[in-house]
């Protein structure tokens, strides 16, 4: 997209005195106020990975303002930083998306519509989509792409004890809730061949929302990155925020 306008920011993390670094994206045909999409990123991902900036390009074409930023620890120089040392991390995080959205809500009101804010998040991404995304009635529509339902399962170096707590705050395990306001609020995708989050998990977390079928995007192929189906989930997604 040749006319695409990108502004970096700070946001500020006001419980921890930190900053992290972000990008608003939008283009000439983007109304003075419009919903805002904030994309988040997968593990060791940043605002600038190629998944994160094929889905700008595609929301900004449809007039939204997009943000993204990088989680802590997270950036360009991504792989230096020892992973164990992030995953130490994952708690404050995933928590951080609460200030992110005050951060907007604080200071893009001029250009947010309804205050309409959508989350969309992939793996990592989507469990903080599904966590205090979830629970944060600022948000008013939630997609998430091959969330992990519950992240005692993933095998970690680290002890046992310390991997329970962490999923315990983080596995949206334990942050949903069955509604059946769900249905306009939530959209799942996830493909059976992922090999890095189990497809069950798609089919526990719409369980557990109580979610219809044709909220929830299920493809044969496609692995962690979704090839081959990105059309199809933009224009689904396009589709569930005008039907609402």
């Amino acid at each position: 997209m040749n006319d695409l306008e990108i502004e970096d920011v700070d946001i500020p993390i006001k419980t921890d005195s930190i900053k992290l670094k972000g990008s608003i994206y939008y283009n000439l045909e983007t109304p003075l106020k419009a919903p805002w999409i904030i994309i988040l990123a997968g593990f060791l991902a940043h605002r600038g990975s190629d998944f994160v900036k094929d889905f700008i390009n595609r929301f900004v074409s449809e007039r939204y303002y997009v943000l993204s930023y990088d989680y802590r620890g997270h950036g360009e120089k991504i792989n230096n930083v020892d992973k164990f040392e992030l995953y130490k991390l994952t708690p404050k995080i995933f928590s951080d998306i609460s200030e992110v959205l005050s951060w907007v809500l604080e200071n893009q009101s001029n250009r947010l519509l309804k205050e309409k804010i959508i989350l969309f998040g992939r793996s990592y991404g989507g469990g903080i989509v599904l966590t205090y995304g979830f629970i944060d009635v600022r948000v008013k529509y939630l997609i998430a792409l091959c969330a992990r339902y519950d992240y005692s399962t993933v095998q970690l170096k680290i002890p046992d004890d310390l991997k329970i707590k962490m999923s315990k705050i983080i596995s949206p395990k334990y942050f949903l809730t069955n509604n059946p306001r769900n249905n306009e609020r939530v959209l799942l995708a996830h493909c059976k061949d992922d090999k890095r989050i189990p497809f069950s998990n798609v089919l526990e977390i719409k369980e557990h929302l109580g979610l219809r079928e044709d909220n929830v995007l299920i493809y044969e192929n496609g692995g962690h990155s979704f090839e081959g189906h990105k059309d199809h989930i933009f224009n689904r997604i396009i589709e569930f925020l005008k039907e609402i």
